[in-house]
Parts: C-alpha cells; structure tokens; sequence
C-alpha cells in the first residue's frame, strides 16, 4: 500500500477499439499491492444516478474466457450498456478468487474442474467463498457527491454493502442469455448458497 499511496487518483484516458474513450483512475480498495481501477466512460460524476458495475478481476475468464464463469461476459455487456448509454463507472478490483487471490483461485478452480461447485471448493481450501468488501467503493461515491446510482449486478452483498454506507441503489441485472450448461451450474451454486438474484429460468 505505501508504494502505492503516491499514484492513487492518476488519470491517464486511452481508445479502446470498442468502447471508446475510457478515463483510468489509480485506485485502492483491496488487497491488490499494485493497487485497483476505476473507469470512467463519459462523465459519470456528472450524472444525477450513475450506471456502475463493481467487477472483481476473474483472470481465467476476463482474459483467457473460461467457460467456467460467465465474468468476462458480464464485464463486456457491462461496458457495452455504458458505452451504448454514454455513461458509466466501472470499479475493476484486481484482487481475484472473490477476494482469496488468485493462487488459492487456481486450487478452488482444480476442485471445480472436478466436479466440486464454487462454494464447496473455497470451503475445501480453507477460504471464505465471498472474502469482498465493498464498502470503499461507497466512501469513494460519497465523496465525489454520488449518492444514488443503478447498479449492475447480482449479487446482492454488493447494493447491501453500499446501502448501508449512504448509497441508494437501483439494481439492474446482469445475467448472460441463454447459458450454456457450465454457467447454469454456477448460477444454482450462486442462487442456492451466495444467494444471489438469479431467476430459476437460468438454472
């Protein structure tokens, strides 16, 4: 965190081939030593109810699109929403394995690739199956005089999380369309054991 302390709040705005112009803040609200991002699409501060995703990095399925998960899709439908909109703010905390890092991600992830559900695999390994907490990003959105937004998600500790510290929030899903059997897997573990708002229809 000290190495850190001295960029947080950089800006720096590249082109994405995709989404446009997207505006990069250096920020920290995990365990990340190299700190996390926030970005902006537009000018989200600027509006009276922003649309923000907060997505943990998943690198198996950002980068390398497992079929395990359905997060690299959601982070894409998330952008493409703000970009069709003009307006967003992603919060992309690099902290991996829903906040158990990413070497104890890779051993949840052999348990999974053997039949264990993604609740059961953290259990197994000794780590909490959801360790986030997001009540930072709530700090942060107070502070740049944010305190109502619609939120993409759901998981509903994360509009808990906010709701408790000041941040009234709108939900809006984010479910994957016609999944394929592995995220249907995924979403009954999410539904059944992290409580998740998951319709039954996709499961």
């Amino acid at each position: 965190m000290d190495y850190i302390k001295k960029f947080l709040g950089a800006k720096a705005t590249i082109t994405s081939s995709k989404w446009g112009f997207l505006t990069m803040e250096a920020a920290s609200f995990t365990p990340a030593v190299d700190g996390d991002l926030i970005v902006h699409l537009g000018k989200p501060l600027e509006q009276n109810e922003p649309l923000v995703r907060i997505h943990s990095e998943c690198l198996f399925g950002d980068v390398f699109h497992s079929t395990f998960c359905d997060c690299g899709r959601q982070l894409e439908m998330a952008l493409d929403r703000m970009h069709h909109e003009g307006n967003g703010l992603l919060f992309y905390l690099r902290f991996d394995g829903r906040g158990a890092g990413l070497a104890a991600k890779v051993s949840a992830t052999a348990l999974e690739v053997a039949g264990t559900d993604t609740y059961e695999s953290r259990m197994a390994i000794g780590v909490p199956p959801e360790g986030r907490d997001f009540t930072g990003i709530a700090r942060y959105l107070q502070g740049k005089g944010i305190h109502k937004i619609r939120l993409l998600t759901n998981n509903p500790q994360k509009s808990e999380d906010l709701s408790r510290n000041g941040i009234e929030v709108d939900v809006i899903p984010l479910l994957i369309e016609s999944p394929d059997e592995d995220v249907r897997r995924l979403y009954r573990t999410k539904a059944l054991k992290f409580h998740h708002s998951i319709p039954r229809s996709c499961t």
